[in-house]
């Protein structure tokens, strides 16, 4: 089963409930569901990077790239409520020139990237 989780969720507990997890699946059942934990756990050890990595700075030039109506709330609110979401996050890795796509790519599977990449092209069809 371990086969089935690289890369794996670099939290321990994590890893094994998601190893659980696949084993009381149906085996026509595993290999998809064991896709998304791979791509989850990849995203995962990607966002990782920017803990503790978060500034004010990256805060203001998020906000500035932000929708109106969006920006007011998130700047209401402050940095401290946004430091740690996601797309805070992302934002500061790549103004350090450490792309999402990039190191997805990087860490998965060729097979999983392509899936990855038709996923997120859907997306924006929709």
């Amino acid at each position: 089963m371990e086969e089935l989780l690289i890369p794996r969720h670099p939290l321990d507990k994590s890893h094994q409930a998601q190893l659980a997890f696949l084993a009381a699946l149906p085996e026509a059942q595993r290999a998809e569901h064991a896709r998304l934990f791979r791509l989850g756990n990849a995203t995962y050890r990607y966002q990782q990077q920017a803990q503790g990595e978060v500034t004010e700075e990256d805060f203001h030039h998020w906000l500035a790239g932000l929708p109106e109506k969006i920006r007011v709330v998130i700047a209401r609110d402050g940095f401290e409520a946004s430091k740690n979401s996601w797309p805070l996050r992302r934002h500061a890795l790549e103004r350090r020139d450490l792309g999402q796509d990039a190191f997805l790519e990087a860490i998965l599977s060729p097979e999983d990237w392509a899936y990855q990449q038709q996923v997120a092209y859907d997306t924006k069809l929709s």
